[in-house]
């Protein structure tokens, strides 16, 4: 959604000898370019694999920076086949649209993966085309970071402040966007309105290889990664984007893409690598020694260079604040201590056992959801209910993060299932109960008042000046909600999907998020539609002005999932 801005390349400034401390900032994090350091470190040198076809006819090349031979393409159709067919392994999840053998296979786990990688390895052993020492597998991360071309995986080096802003820039193809022609297989559409004549799938090497004779590395299918210490069943990271994606940060090199291990989905697929383990001892024998040299170097330059300012202090600290707010995220949010929470009442602010929060908002008896319904608490019920949520989307989301892809049923089912535990803790009166809120309590929670119309139909689009952060403000302030910045100027967020409820600023009544990031279910139905129901609020696909209106109205049929459709609940106190 938001591709970040892009940054200027800092200048070395003048500095004195560093502190301790300062030294050993620096060698965690070489921010600065120092007198006599190579400006373009040279990649660390091949070792012994040489290029050749295996038993597939699959193209195997080496990458500097690794010890091992790279899949010059994405598994194909007729590899997997042949897999399938001779193991009797069971997978039939054919994609919706047409493939030849030639094209990548889709649909893959990071299990079958792996078994497609084991099954290889045992024919050609079996068949003496490799020997006891040799193996196909999955690439690491960092030897699919060597194999894109990032250099601080190619040279095993530490890069300067200006080589890590360029890595952090940089697409397999180079600097450039939008794309080149012949570059890889995306939605190019979207990118920049032309067809490059693969609505889906292209067969591998449709499109320019890489340095190395690499195949596909940017678009066509994501690739999983697969760093061994980590269990297969996990989650696990997908690599290059693939022909449905057309954000400028997601075909990033070094974008990684974490999902469950099991997912499975039309754009994804792999490739596999190929290792001998006594090269892989002897690159890491002399990678480790290199290392070691490196070390006393760069001690000898750090306790010699000049001083590093206090403004570059602080620039740092930022920088590692940030790194860790991110990571943070994953973590889910601490649930309250059930000894500390009080009834809820009709004019305080309350939270439940979840750590949900709801507040009064203008609505006699009422309280509105803080935020939208997190993924931690709406996994919480599945849990608890013996069920578990089947439609996680394809980009990354956390238990921070507002659950999508839920129906109008499904809200309302985790409405009830939150009432029924609520009364039996005693934190809300028997007669009062959680439900989605309804189209003019939306409004009221909004800051909208005497609508012009007598339904949602007639009400939609009728205030032309309010949106949630301000009356007559578009584009709107600088992170003021989480919408699709790819196609608007003059605002940026820095989120490309979902971002972590509460990320930005509350209204009056406290409430994060009626503008942008999901958009919500609400109870009523749509005029003269059966079976659809009223959505309100934008999210972060929103980009048009007259969608991120307050008044603004969406309705859809009751079983609808989407990735960018979530809700937020009201506590009904009004019954005696």
């Amino acid at each position: 959604m938001i591709a970040p801005t892009p940054e200027t390349a800092p200048s070395v400034p003048h500095r004195s000898p560093p502190s301790a401390v300062l030294v050993f900032i620096l060698m965690l994090t070489p921010l600065f370019s120092i007198p006599g350091q190579s400006q373009q470190p040279e990649p660390a040198p091949l070792v012994g694999l040489q290029a050749h076809e295996n038993s597939q006819k699959m193209p195997l090349r080496p990458v500097p920076g690794t010890p091992v031979l790279f899949a010059a393409y994405p598994t194909r159709v007729s590899d997997f086949t042949a897999f399938v067919s001779e193991s009797g392994y069971q997978w039939d999840h054919k994609p919706h649209f047409p493939q030849t053998g030639d094209h990548p296979v889709v649909n893959i786990t990071l299990q079958d993966a792996a078994a497609f990688c084991s099954w290889l390895t045992e024919k050609e052993r079996a068949s003496g085309t490799i020997t006891e020492f040799q193996s196909y597998r999955l690439p690491t991360n960092r030897e699919w970071d060597a194999a894109v071309g990032l250099a601080s995986a190619q040279t095993q080096r530490s890069l300067t402040s200006a080589q890590e802003i360029d890595e952090s820039r940089s697409f397999p193809w180079g600097l450039q966007w939008p794309p080149p022609a012949k570059a890889g297989n995306f939605n190019s559409y979207e990118i920049n309105g032309t067809d490059d004549g693969h609505p889906y799938t292209s067969p591998v090497g449709a499109f320019d290889p890489s340095p190395q004779g690499l195949h596909d590395l940017a678009g066509n299918v994501w690739e999983w990664a697969w760093d061994r210490e980590d269990p297969i069943n996990s989650a696990a990271l997908l690599r290059g984007g693939s022909w449905m994606y057309f954000r400028k940060e997601c075909l990033t090199s070094n974008y990684r893409y974490l999902v469950s291990a099991d997912l499975r989905a039309p754009s994804i697929g792999f490739r596999y690598i190929f290792e001998d383990k006594r090269e892989t001892a002897t690159f890491l024998a002399n990678q480790q020694k290199s290392r070691a040299e490196e070390d006393k170097q760069q001690i000898t330059m750090l306790n010699t260079a000049p001083d590093v300012s206090a403004e570059e202090v602080a620039k740092m600290r930022q920088s590692l604040e940030a790194r860790r707010a991110q990571s943070d995220s994953s973590t889910p949010v601490e649930l309250p201590d059930p000894a500390s929470l009080k009834p809820a009442t009709s004019t305080d602010a309350y939270t439940n056992k979840l750590g949900m929060k709801f507040h009064p908002f203008g609505a006699p008896g009422m309280l509105m959801g803080e935020t939208e319904v997190r993924v931690q608490d709406y996994e919480a019920a599945q849990k608890a209910t013996g069920k578990s949520w089947t439609r996680r989307p394809t980009f990354v989301i956390q238990p921070s993060h507002p659950v999508v892809n839920v129906t109008w049923q499904e809200a309302n089912d985790f409405a009830e299932w939150l009432t029924a535990t609520d009364r039996e803790s005693n934190l809300i009166p028997a007669n009062a109960r959680y439900r989605l809120p309804t189209d003019a309590e939306w409004s009221v929670a909004v800051g909208l008042k005497d609508e012009a119309g007598t339904d949602p139909a007639s009400k939609s689009g009728s205030n032309t000046v309010d949106y949630p952060w301000g009356t007559s403000q578009w584009p709107p302030p600088t992170f003021s909600a989480n919408l699709d910045t790819g196609r608007m100027s003059g605002y940026a967020d820095n989120f490309s999907y979902t971002s972590p409820v509460g990320s930005f600023s509350p209204n009056t009544f406290n409430l994060h998020d009626l503008a942008g990031n999901v958009a919500e279910w609400c109870s009523d139905p749509w005029p003269g539609a059966a079976g659809e129901r009223v959505v309100r609020g934008s999210s972060w696909i929103t980009s048009a002005q007259a969608d991120a209106l307050s008044s603004a109205r969406q309705h859809f049929t009751e079983d609808t999932a989407l990735p960018h459709i979530g809700f937020r609940l009201v506590l009904d106190l009004s019954q005696p």
